[in-house]
């Protein structure tokens, strides 16, 4: 299954936890690009700018999905459509030994702007399991503004605008919500309001409503 939702919304500490009650593997893309390319998605957008991101995200969800035959082995053996490098030194967390059997179960966070990546959504699409962590507009930009005071700033899909600039921080990001929040109602089959849970209350929501779906 796949976490999907807005920056701020849980997608990672839910996973951690709903993988560990469910006995599955936990991937998060953000993390795995990291582990790829040597950079944060942040940095690899401000480098090499969005295609370069969106590419880096389609590539860790087909290497998730060709661990775990999640998404199809047209989608694991599609190559990857940039000139982005994925095979830069990794820890090993996300590689499968030549000859070893692929697994069924696996919870996968994505990051907040994949619903934007057209070929990451087509992966997602096939992907039986598709949560979305539903959280009101003023919750996550209260946390997103808590995050800008300690940096300084809002993150990239709000223009780097300095955190004193917060008013038209949160009209980008009003807009950026409405328009997001949309794509992922539409792409999901299952969705979670997360309003008075925690993580580990969302977490226990999920594996519960999980079961009527195919565990992978």
């Amino acid at each position: 299954m796949i976490l999907l939702g807005l920056s701020r919304s849980g997608k990672t500490s839910v996973g951690r936890l709903l993988a560990k009650r469910l006995g599955c593997s936990f991937y998060d893309t953000d993390e795995l690009i990291r582990i790829r390319t040597g950079l944060t998605p942040r940095e690899l957008c401000r480098q090499g700018g969005v295609s370069a991101l969106h590419a880096a995200e389609a590539a860790a969800l087909r290497e998730c999905c060709a661990l775990h035959d999640c998404g199809g082995d047209a989608f694991a053996a599609e190559p990857l459509l940039s000139s982005v490098s994925l095979s830069l030194p990794t820890d090993g967390s996300a590689e499968k030994p030549q000859g070893a059997a692929v697994e069924n179960c696996a919870v996968i966070a994505a990051g907040g702007g994949i619903c934007d990546n057209t070929e990451a959504s087509a992966i997602v699409a096939a992907i039986p399991l598709r949560v979305f962590l539903y959280a009101t507009e003023a919750a996550l930009f209260e946390r997103l503004t808590h995050d800008a005071l300690q940096t300084g700033y809002y993150p990239a899909f709000l223009r780097f605008l300095p955190v004193a600039q917060k008013a038209e921080a949160r009209h980008l990001f009003i807009e950026l919500y409405t328009r997001r929040t949309e794509l992922y109602r539409r792409s999901c089959n299952l969705i979670i309001d997360t309003a008075g849970l925690d993580c580990a209350a969302a977490a226990q929501k999920i594996a519960e409503q999980s079961s009527h779906f195919p565990r992978t």
